[in-house]
């Protein structure tokens, strides 16, 4: 577990100065997106656990989606459509090399965060819940009702309160009671305030791939909603660790940024 502990925070470190570091490439050039270790893919019929409800066990892992809204990571690159709040913070976190970073201090990623760090996730699906186990940060997890059910108006939290249903192939998940901008949308630095509003849809492409769109509203930090997406590809006969990020932690005093 330390060693792969260790491994894990060396790939964190790493990342604070990765998307403004790396070499310009074709867009797609990531581990989510058309380049870089990309395959060609081809979809098949969907998978069922019984009528109506597509199957999406298993252990996934995107890689690491370093900046959601370039396509060195994600599937395209999103041209962000920042509020003059929005693009403040932006700068401010690009431009001191995110040593603010809440996962430097060991705090939830949030989402959709928690699901594009260089940790897998497992999907559980139960007659009326979809449960996601992250192995990353603080080994966190959300359960998803799926019975119809609204949201909880009082809920105010890292991960915000998700509610499901299924549409076809997909399963879309709607997640509103964010607490404010203390948690990142993704490694870069992408802010959100307490508006922010996503709605995610997960469609399994074939058995072994998984594509995750996200579409992002939240008027305090962006003009409109935008969207990205990305890939995940299925890891069979993999179990997720145990992995706490305050055990033996020794990263967080050298991230001083500038």
């Amino acid at each position: 577990m330390y060693k792969h502990w260790v491994a894990a925070c060396a790939s964190v470190a790493l990342g604070l100065t990765i998307a403004g570091s790396l070499p310009a490439q074709a867009p797609g050039q990531g581990p989510g997106g058309r380049g870089r270790g990309a395959r060609q893919i081809v979809e098949g019929p969907t998978l069922w656990l019984k009528e109506g409800v597509p199957d999406f066990r298993g252990v996934w892992n995107s890689g690491w989606i370093v900046d959601m809204a370039d396509g060195r990571y994600a599937e395209k690159t999103v041209e962000v459509p920042f509020t003059e709040w929005g693009r403040k913070l932006w700068d401010e976190r690009t431009g001191n090399l995110q040593k603010s970073d809440p996962n430097m201090q060991c705090k939830p990623s949030g989402l959709p965060r928690a699901q594009v760090v260089p940790y897998p996730m497992q999907i559980v699906q139960t007659d009326n819940q979809v449960i996601f186990l992250y192995e990353g940060g603080l080994h966190t997890f959300r359960v998803v009702p799926m019975d119809g059910r609204k949201h909880n108006s009082d809920a105010w939290t890292w991960m915000g309160d998700s509610v499901g249903r299924y549409e076809g192939p997909e399963l879309v998940i709607d997640v509103t009671g964010f607490n404010d901008e203390q948690s990142w949308l993704d490694s870069a630095g992408h802010p959100h305030s307490d508006q922010l509003h996503l709605v995610e849809r997960y469609r399994r492409l074939n058995e072994n791939t998984l594509r995750f769109t996200v579409t992002i509203e939240d008027p305090k930090a962006y003009t409109r909603p935008w969207s990205t997406s990305y890939i995940y590809r299925v890891n069979p006969g993999t179990e997720i660790m145990e992995y706490w990020c305050t055990e033996n932690e020794k990263d967080a005093k050298h991230m001083v940024g500038k």
